[in-house]
């Protein structure tokens, strides 16, 4: 990789996989190489599409001499296996979210590249708008003061609440806490790490209801509320300091804050074309949540972001310095973080308990 091109394949060719290896072809600096999995002949055709090589598992992609680094935008409980099979061949590694579906598979996925001397990335998109990066600066320089709350809500409607596929299957997604993980990521990006987690849930036809409260090591406390049972949903993230506040409103594509001396306002995305295709999104979904599938792109206000994680894992794997603010995401910290919460979230819910998160025990 002296070059500085990083050669890649991509295993799992779904709504992301595919955008991910439309984009590596077109990012300055990264060669596709490969692709493998997907359901019936996704692969092969996004193979054709693409003028690239097709494998018939990831397996044979991952023992591929001209693949430096892999993609896994498997579904999320084969994440483990792919992972430690590109750190068994020395391969970098861009995880999709989650990066695993329990705390013990995340810490053996994380040591395994560490041991490998190869990057292993969590693909947390949100960490790629320039809004949310903006938002997490001026929080950090102290803009809300000492953080006291944090509400966060991903709620919405589910018409077709059961289906064929895996992402219907919570024993392959983790369930709604894992698969819908983003939220409890970037909380935690906020107000420090959780160390404590207690949970409710209702559940009625195949949809559910979700509410966990969270204890933040910095003193701080958290209500988030997701599901697919809300006729009224909602999309926003909300924290309240000592000297201020600021609101994540995702259907609006909008970060506000909110001091004494003024309110500021600015786009998720940082860009007026972006930010307005997520606007007309949420209108057009009118709070409905639906699974996508392959043959579906991502919408434009993701495509951006996308291109920025993959640029930013280009840059960790040849060995070039990283922005502070996504350190979390290269070195555990995140993909660690989030599903030991997660996990401690599902165990809640069986227990009726408060959970100490594993990080902390």
């Amino acid at each position: 990789m002296g070059s500085k091109r990083l050669r890649v394949g991509v295993i799992g060719c779904g709504n992301f996989g595919s955008e991910l290896a439309r984009i590596a072809c077109e990012t300055a600096g990264v060669e596709l190489a490969a692709v493998a999995g997907g359901s019936d002949d996704t692969a092969a055709r996004l193979a054709a599409e693409l003028a690239c090589a097709c494998e018939p598992d990831a397996e044979a992609l991952i023992r591929r001499t001209d693949v430096d680094a892999v993609i896994v935008a498997s579904p999320n409980y084969l994440h483990k296996q792919h992972v430690l099979l590109a750190a068994q061949r020395g391969k970098h590694v861009f995880c999709e979210k989650p990066t695993a579906l329990s705390y013990a598979d995340c810490c053996q996925m994380v040591e395994a590249c560490r041991e490998a001397s190869v990057v292993l990335m969590a693909g947390h998109i949100l960490h790629f708008m320039d809004g949310i990066d903006k938002a997490k600066r001026l929080v950090r320089e102290g803009a809300l003061g000492r953080l006291l709350t944090a509400g966060v809500e991903r709620t919405g409607w589910m018409s077709q609440a059961s289906g064929a596929g895996w992402k219907y299957r919570p024993e392959l997604t983790g369930g709604y806490v894992f698969h819908f993980i983003h939220e409890l990521d970037l909380v935690q990006s906020f107000c420090g790490p959780a160390l404590g987690v207690s949970a409710v849930r209702a559940a009625r036809d195949g949809r559910e209801a979700l509410q966990l409260q969270l204890a933040f090591a910095g003193g701080g406390v958290g209500a988030m509320e997701y599901g697919s049972m809300f006729r009224w949903g909602e999309h926003r993230m909300t924290l309240n300091g000592t000297a201020g506040a600021l609101q994540i409103d995702f259907s609006r594509s909008l970060v506000t804050l909110r001091r004494p001396s003024g309110t500021e306002k600015f786009g998720i995305n940082g860009s007026e074309n972006e930010d307005a295709a997520r606007v007309r999104s949420y209108a057009a979904a009118g709070g409905e949540i639906a699974f996508t599938g392959a043959a579906e792109r991502p919408p434009l206000f993701l495509r951006g972001p996308l291109r920025r994680e993959l640029d930013a894992f280009r840059a960790a794997a040849l060995g070039l310095p990283a922005a502070p603010s996504w350190l979390p995401l290269l070195d555990g910290t995140a993909a660690l973080s989030s599903v030991a919460t997660a996990e401690a979230a599902v165990k809640a819910l069986e227990t009726g308990k408060r959970e100490i998160i594993q990080t902390f025990r």
